[in-house]
């Protein structure tokens, strides 16, 4: 809201209950200036949709703004890992930074997959915030298995003795979700063996132009399989603390490459499902300093930016809502709504 001042669309929030496609028209929730609190009225039809959320109902209503030509910041709702793995292992300058990884359909691939990597993620090819990701490990000597993962803050680690076991373990946390297994990376750590990654806030802004608003530095808890729920800091603050032996020509060049591997996979996520206004980029530099993905985010939370860039952060709260005019404009001649709100499901 605070971003919509200087945006100036009219903005908007409500759930698919809200809408009425008789009359074309949706109760929405918006700031009431004058009053300084939160009110509802009746909007007609946007001109752009933001998802915020959602799951079945939403793909829905999604669908039926789409035959009504109603605009989307972002193409999909969400990401499928396996679909866009395999994706861009199509796109050759994207290939080298992917780290190998199956798209597994049984108990048997992901047994075989475990056993050849010997330290692996499990991940589901759906799931937020870190839920649905569990790391494996390999422990020597054919003792069994560490398996680690989080629930909303808490680590969960434990022993399986044998193969039998770990996969029971697996079938318990992901029930009939498909997983990937993907090759652990052998990422920087600091400190109390505390993983270290990244995530790229990346985003069109008004001009339509790829805008890379804001790098952060994710520092995991110790020993924790992932770094969501961590602290988070600025890279350009943080690169010389992860890497100090590097000159400050070397850091200068990683974070140019950096940069050049960030758009090459936005350019690459949107050869396959069209333009992005924004997307969370997750990605980890090894102890060598290669450069790998881990995933792709269609509804970044943006609370690692918040927290390392405070209110720097603002441009990635505006860039949306700029957009989405631009977009809008676009779309002019196409329709009679001449709204852009955001979009909000419980």
């Amino acid at each position: 809201m605070q971003a919509n001042k200087e945006a100036g669309t009219t903005l908007f929030f409500f759930t698919a209950d809200e809408v009425d496609f008789s009359e074309e028209e949706i109760t929405g929730i918006y700031f009431n200036d004058k009053e300084k609190k939160w009110d509802k009225k009746l909007f007609p039809f946007p001109d752009v949709i933001y998802v915020r959320g959602g799951g079945g109902v939403t793909d829905q209503l999604l669908k039926k703004f789409d035959e009504l030509g109603i605009k989307r910041v972002n193409p999909i709702r969400a990401f499928n890992k396996g679909e866009v793995y395999e994706h861009l292992y199509q796109v050759k300058n994207v290939r080298p930074h992917l780290p190998p990884s199956v798209n597994v359909d049984n108990s048997s691939e992901i047994k075989n997959t475990i056993f050849k990597y010997g330290k692996v993620y499990v991940k589901a090819h759906r799931g937020r915030k870190g839920l649905q990701v569990m790391r494996v490990e390999k422990l020597p000597n054919n003792s069994g298995y560490q398996y680690s993962y989080s629930i909303i803050g808490r680590l969960v680690r434990g022993k399986a003795s044998n193969t039998e076991q770990l996969l029971k373990k697996i079938t318990t946390f992901f029930g009939d979700k498909k997983v990937i297994v993907q090759r652990a990376i052998d990422l920087v750590k600091i400190g109390d063996n505390r993983l270290v990654d990244f995530r790229a806030e990346v985003q069109r802004n008004r001009n339509n132009e790829i805008d890379i608003v804001g790098i952060n530095v994710r520092v995991g808890r110790s020993n924790a399989p992932i770094t969501t729920h961590s602290s988070a800091y600025r890279y350009e603050d943080y690169l010389p603390k992860l890497f100090p032996r590097y000159t400050a020509k070397q850091l200068k060049v990683l974070k140019k490459d950096i940069k050049d591997f960030l758009h090459k996979v936005y350019s690459g996520v949107e050869k396959k499902y069209g333009k992005f206004g924004e997307i969370g980029i997750d990605f980890a530099i090894d102890t060598k300093g290669k450069i790998w993905l881990i995933e792709c985010n269609a509804q970044s939370a943006k609370v690692s930016i918040v927290k390392a860039y405070g209110a720097k952060a603002q441009r990635v709260f505006l860039n949306p809502l700029e957009y989405a005019k631009t977009i809008a404009k676009s779309n002019r001649n196409h329709s009679s709504h001449h709204y852009s709100r955001g979009y909000r499901s419980n």
